[in-house]
């Protein structure tokens, strides 16, 4: 049974959040009463709290082929090939040098 029920209270009416109190829809994607959609998650006690949805965020956790181009001029490497032959020549021939955290999770993304 789903116990995600909207609230009429002052408290769930008035405030930017969605009107449903976050630890009865754990992990939903709700809207706010500011028109904005928010996540309901858990912080590092288990209590969920409502997290405002980003678009950018979302968009740089997914890397592009543009994304692996910029890393194979970066790195200087030829960019023939499907993505994950271009990633897998990347860590091959490159993988020591890479320092970079940003870098490395574009490229894994490629190779799972």
């Amino acid at each position: 049974m789903n116990e995600c029920v909207k609230v009429q209270t002052d408290k769930y009416s008035f405030r930017n959040s969605p009107p449903y109190p976050a630890n009865k829809c754990k992990s939903m994607k709700k809207k706010g009463n500011d028109g904005t959609f928010y996540l309901s998650q858990p912080d590092k006690k288990k209590t969920y709290k409502w997290v405002k949805v980003s678009k950018n965020k979302t968009l740089k956790n997914k890397a592009t082929k543009e994304d692996l181009i910029t890393l194979v001029k970066k790195y200087r490497l030829t960019k023939s090939g499907s993505s994950r032959e271009i990633a897998e020549r990347l860590i091959r021939l490159r993988g020591s040098s890479i320092k970079n955290k940003k870098d490395r999770k574009i490229i894994e993304q490629f190779l799972v």
